[in-house]
């Protein structure tokens, strides 16, 4: 392995020669398995074998925990500022570090981090989630966020030494005046429906004091004013005008903003799309609706198609993974919630300067606004997005009903 990467003797024989050879030869080769760049694994391997010179101070069978390798990334950082080749500490030991940790972890030298002491709440905590999940809170993101916030006040209350039985309003107050030094009021308007919820259910159980879920406020939200403000459908098109490149990144980006502005796509939506969603003989695409997790099968539209047909010809890397849009950087994967965020971000910076709504939802707006101006129905938008209810359409267009003007069902384009 070492041979296919170093050419001079001296360089060479350092690292066939130095400490755990055998094990830094195999994990650079999962690397080249992966699809990394040389240049990449070249850094990969001149970092393993500083961790593995470091190794000596611990002893062979002593797993490292995160306070070992940071302070091996420190010493080594330190190191490079006194040799001069580093001004700071900083950067040399945030890039040391990942790489530290994934080599451990491949020799099983990282210590197992400890498994979460359940709270003393969490079987009650469980029956509430599952009870919810069964009549309303059908989709999992839904699920987990409200555990959070559910964990994250009966955490505030142990540390009070305040018992579930008995919270008082007055304690509910106290941790809404806690958090939101933090939080926005959407979010303390959530944290407050879902507290609601979970004293409702406590009170049906017996588990706490009757009237404390009518006690807790809702923070007033004007209207609107969560809602991303997206770009115009003028604006969308001049930003699939700015990637119709031939790269592998313009491709990509091009098939992407257009599966997000004429389907009105959610983020996750467009991420969890498969290869085997596409059915090109009869022209239909398969969505998986992040909300309800139910499958809508959609006309493939003509543009769209097309734009996914180059990116997968010409600009989508070898990769095992069955999703559709993989990142750039080997090793090819599936793109992260970020990574999407940062393909529109980046383009809709180029054609405008929202105040807010810089990412994936604000297609979706656009898309919503678009179809309602052309004189679409709320009924055919919210189909065409997946919503369940008329008012999540009203939400997204704010326009009246009653100037809405019903017409046939056009083609989307314009879009070039």
């Amino acid at each position: 392995m070492f041979e296919s990467l170093f050419c001079y003797g001296s360089v060479l024989r350092r690292h066939r020669e130095g400490p755990l050879a055998a094990e830094r030869a195999a994990y650079l080769c999962t690397l080249v398995a992966k699809g990394m760049a040389r240049g990449t694994i070249l850094h990969h391997a001149r970092y393993c074998l500083c961790v593995a010179k470091y190794l000596h101070r611990w002893a062979a069978d002593r797993p490292l925990d995160a306070k070992d390798i940071e302070d091996l990334s420190l010493s080594w950082a330190a190191e490079r500022v006194t040799s001069g080749h580093a001004t700071a500490i900083r950067w040399p030991a945030q890039n040391f570090r990942p790489v530290a940790e994934d080599f451990l972890r491949s020799c099983g030298r990282i210590k197992p981090p400890p498994s979460p002491i359940p709270g003393i709440y969490g079987e009650k905590l469980t029956d509430f989630i599952t009870a919810r999940k069964q009549t309303h809170w059908h989709s999992t993101a839904t699920c987990r966020s409200a555990r959070w916030q559910v964990q994250h006040f009966l955490d505030y209350i142990q540390q009070r030494g305040v018992a579930l039985v008995n919270v008082m309003p007055t304690d509910i107050d106290a941790y809404f005046e806690h958090v939101s030094q933090r939080w926005s009021r959407v979010s303390l308007h959530t944290c407050a429906k879902i507290l609601r919820a979970w004293f409702t259910y406590c009170e049906q159980r017996g588990w706490g004091r009757t009237g404390i879920a009518g006690a807790i406020l809702l923070p007033r939200l004007y209207i609107h004013e969560g809602l991303p403000i997206g770009p115009t459908w003028d604006e969308v098109g001049r930003m699939l005008n700015n990637t119709t490149g031939d790269t592998a990144p313009a491709l990509r980006d091009h098939a992407i903003i257009m599966l997000l502005s004429v389907y009105g796509l959610r983020s996750g939506e467009v991420r969890r799309l498969k290869l085997e969603d596409i059915d090109w003989a009869h022209e239909r695409i398969l969505i998986v609706r992040s909300k309800s997790g139910q499958k809508q099968s959609l006309p493939l539209d003509p543009q769209v198609g097309n734009a996914i047909v180059r990116y997968l010809r010409h600009g989508r890397p070898q990769c095992d993974s069955r999703a559709v849009f993989l990142t750039i950087r080997a090793p090819p994967g599936p793109l992260s919630t970020g990574g999407l965020y940062n393909v529109v971000h980046h383009h809709l910076l180029k054609v405008s300067s929202p105040l807010k709504g810089c990412g994936p939802h604000a297609l979706r707006h656009a898309c919503a606004r678009h179809l309602l101006e052309i004189g679409r129905s709320f009924k055919e938008v919210g189909d065409h997005l997946g919503h369940r209810s008329p008012d999540s359409t009203r939400f997204y267009a704010k326009v009246n009903l009653m100037s809405l003007r019903r017409v046939a069902f056009e083609d989307l384009g314009g879009l070039s």
